[in-house]
């Protein structure tokens, strides 16, 4: 990394660590526009996994970019953990994590053919949480073995192995936190670097930047006491790290509103104000608008990308005879309005897997949905 982008990733990496635990609360557990995007790009790994599985008789490394508190990691954990080979307790815990949610249920042919499921992420106090996340869960049998993580980059990803096939995923808009355009940059040029001689594949998924309007600034300013307050709301009375404002609820996508009601605590979670209202500054927003470069008071930056640069990167670092870019909105229009995908195939794997979603895009648009 260069100097500034050292300089970006340190300030970043104590950002991330600060916020861990209300992150993984608000935010993972928590906002239902996140949630749809999460559970889109769930279901679509699912497909090629059991599409790379099935149809193509390969076994798979799935490895997560910015894995964060282990979200890939519990899914594809429990559908690889078989309950009944297991002694008490931890076949309770995977019973009851099970109970209600199908898509922790055992897949037989996951269990065989998803040899492990690795990540890496820069947060160590992100990688305790999931390491604790999965122990609670019962899968400390796997941990280490099948489950594994590494505290570091996602810019110095080494070569992987063709065996099994490496599948490296960076999901939820990850590359947005990457330290800007030049995090990104090396993103794309560090997933290619680990899967090309492998001919493994990757998946890049972020949110575009002409849904920043509709969808990031609700969202940003519901889950403030995550990241801190937005810096177009005003005033910025409470924005220090000395007060914790809680929205009282959710701003869902589309939401107009130029307000937003919050609680404010200090101290030993001590109320300093109740009911004290944020608005937004109309000159501030459209800075954001047009750039997608988010902030707030407490030094946490995210940027929203547009179609345009995602399409250059694409071309610019993976091969074109290689790679795809596709609006999510085209493979589900309703959980993925706001995200866009880059997917790297360099041995044309899932090339009969695309045309069939090439195909599902075209009928979407021709059913109106």
């Amino acid at each position: 990394m260069t100097r500034g982008l050292t300089e970006v990733y340190l300030r970043d990496q104590r950002v991330w660590d600060s916020c861990a635990l209300v992150y993984e609360d608000r935010i993972v557990g928590g906002h239902p526009d996140v949630t749809a995007y999460e559970c889109f790009e769930e279901d679509l790994l699912d497909r090629v996994l059991l599409y790379l599985a099935r149809e193509c008789g390969r076994t798979v490394r799935l490895y997560d970019v910015g894995c964060g508190s282990g979200r890939l990691h519990l899914r594809y954990g429990m559908k690889i953990a078989d309950a009944a080979s297991l002694s008490p307790p931890e076949s309770d815990r995977v019973r009851a994590a099970r109970h209600g949610n199908p898509a922790y249920m055992f897949d037989p042919l996951l269990a065989e053919r998803l040899v492990s499921v690795g990540g890496v992420d820069f947060s160590a106090q992100m990688l305790d949480i999931a390491r604790e996340k999965l122990q609670a869960a019962g899968l400390s049998h796997l941990l280490g073995s099948r489950l594994t993580f590494d505290q570091g980059s996602a810019f110095d990803l080494a070569p992987m192995d063709a065996e099994p096939l490496p599948l490296v995923v960076c999901v939820c808009n990850s590359i947005g936190v990457m330290q800007g355009r030049a995090g990104a940059v090396e993103l794309f040029k560090s997933v290619r670097r680990a899967i090309e001689k492998a001919g493994g594949i990757a998946v890049i998924s972020a949110y575009r930047l002409d849904a920043v309007e509709s969808f990031a600034l609700g969202n940003y300013e519901s889950t403030m006491d995550v990241c801190g307050q937005p810096r177009w709301l005003v005033p910025d009375t409470y924005a220090s790290d000395s007060f914790l404002q809680v929205p009282r609820d959710y701003k869902r996508a589309y939401d107009t509103g130029s307000s937003i009601v919050v609680d404010v605590y200090n101290g030993e979670f001590s109320t300093g104000k109740s009911g004290h209202v944020l608005k937004r500054d109309s000159k501030a927003v459209q800075i954001v608008v047009e750039t997608g470069h988010i902030q707030t008071y407490s030094d946490y930056e995210s940027y929203w990308y547009s179609f345009d640069q995602f399409e250059e990167w694409t071309s610019d670092y993976w091969p074109a005879d290689e790679s795809y870019h596709i609006a999510g909105a085209d493979l589900d229009s309703l959980r993925a309005e706001p995200v866009q995908l880059a997917i790297l195939d360099p041995t044309g794997l899932l090339r009969q897997l695309m045309n069939r979603w090439k195909f599902q895009a075209v009928e979407n648009r021709g059913s109106g949905e």
